[in-house]
């Protein structure tokens, strides 16, 4: 009788391993029908190689057990088992890859106990799940990292490793889409954040899904066993329902259901629309910052043409104030000149008559040459007065 996974673990004193007690209960459960069989097994994440010890026993008739880890360090480490290669490399390396497949083309037991961080364990299940024969068992471990940001997990993480196995158990469903997509169309953000690839037919080979604390087992079957099938009617006594007789060996696809196209609900859809409205918000807050600045520009703008007009309103005050003052002088002048025409009036009144015969040269019709002292305040007056142009007349100033 084949010992469990549990009693060789506890009895293992070869290589340090470690694991959960849960994961060996579970893969005694899963395991156990391979115990005899000529299994190849591949482990990626290995570091002191006490569990490639541990499968050798467990599985005494394996073929190949190959252990794949990229620190340098496992290279120290030897095997009396032949059964057993270690390969030092990234095992998401296209180098990688090829060292391991060289050991063993195809495997029927895959162990991701990895960097645990989602990118790489998503990117390993594209690289390996190919190479895993059908109805054998792709296995991840320590899950729970996904759920952790350090190892670029999250609860709500659309990205994260858990995220994308969830993905895989509608996959598992696809018939039911009948959206005429193909199955890889829900897996398209993840081959474009990790850089990975999935053939329409390997999707297909997906037969389940199983969750349990910290771990994902995807089984692998061929294509013809991974659909609903036929429907299958037994028994003659069916008074509850009607028609039951005509369901017999049709097909889901017989049953006509109307699909309603939510491509606008998934995770991936929301998270762009809401970057869209994200950027829009940006956007309109920076258009209001560059409205705001405007507003500031022509607030100064307007301060500063007040403070023109201000300028311009005192200066127009000194300018009116000078006029004002050039209109005192104005009157003054008119005033002056009132006075004299005045003087003038009374000068024309008082003066005595002049007789011909007494002007040096022949009078002017207006005025005559007069050099009486009393006469000369008015001469100014005589000179404004008189158009004559007779030099006499403008003599008057200088006799």
């Amino acid at each position: 009788m084949n010992k469990s996974l549990k009693q060789v673990f506890e009895e293992h004193n070869g290589k340090v391993s470690d694991k959960w007690s849960l994961y060996l209960d579970e893969w005694n459960q899963l395991f156990a029908p391979y115990q005899d069989q000529q299994i190849r097994l591949l482990e990626i994440g290995i570091q002191n190689g006490g569990s490639l010890e541990v499968w050798g026993k467990y599985f005494s008739k394996a073929e190949k057990i190959v252990g794949c880890d990229i620190d340098p360090k496992c290279e120290q480490l030897r095997y009396d088992d032949t059964r057993i290669t270690v390969i030092v490399s990234d095992a998401n390396s296209d180098d990688g890859e090829s060292k391991i497949v060289q050991q063993a083309p195809t495997f029927d037991i895959v162990i991701d106990d990895g960097s645990h961080k989602s990118s790489d364990i998503v990117r390993s299940f594209a690289r390996y799940f190919p190479h895993l024969n059908d109805s054998g068992f792709y296995v991840v471990e320590d899950l729970h990292s996904s759920y952790w940001e350090d190892f670029e997990g999250g609860l709500h993480n659309p990205l994260s490793a858990m995220a994308f196995f969830k993905r895989l158990a509608d996959i598992v469903n696809y018939e039911h889409w009948r959206n005429n997509k193909p199955r890889g169309i829900l897996l398209t953000k993840f081959v474009m954040e990790f850089g990975i690839e999935f053939d329409e037919f390997d999707l297909t080979r997906i037969h389940s899904i199983e969750f349990i604390n910290s771990l994902c087992i995807i089984r692998k079957l061929s294509s013809d066993k991974n659909v609903l099938g036929k429907r299958i009617v037994v028994g003659t006594d069916g008074r509850v329902t009607i028609g039951w007789e005509k369901l017999n060996g049709t097909a889901i696809q017989d049953m006509a259901m109307d699909i309603k196209d939510d491509v606008n609900l998934d995770v991936f859809e929301l998270i762009a629309h809401t970057n869209s409205l994200t950027q829009i918000i940006s956007d309109r807050e920076q258009s209001i910052q560059n409205l705001i600045k405007l507003v500031d520009e022509k607030e100064q703008a307007v301060l500063a043409f007040q403070a023109q007009l201000a300028e311009k309103e005192q200066a127009m005050q000194g300018l009116s104030s000078q006029v004002a003052r050039k209109e005192q002088i104005v009157q003054i002048l008119n005033t002056q000149v009132m006075e004299k025409e005045k003087t003038l009036q009374i000068f024309l009144l008082l003066r005595p008559p002049l007789r011909p015969q007494q002007l040096p040269i022949r009078p002017c019709r207006y005025l005559i040459q007069v050099r009486l002292a009393w006469m000369r305040p008015f001469t100014n007056v005589f000179h404004l007065l008189c158009p004559c142009p007779h030099s006499l007349c403008h003599s008057l100033n200088g006799a």
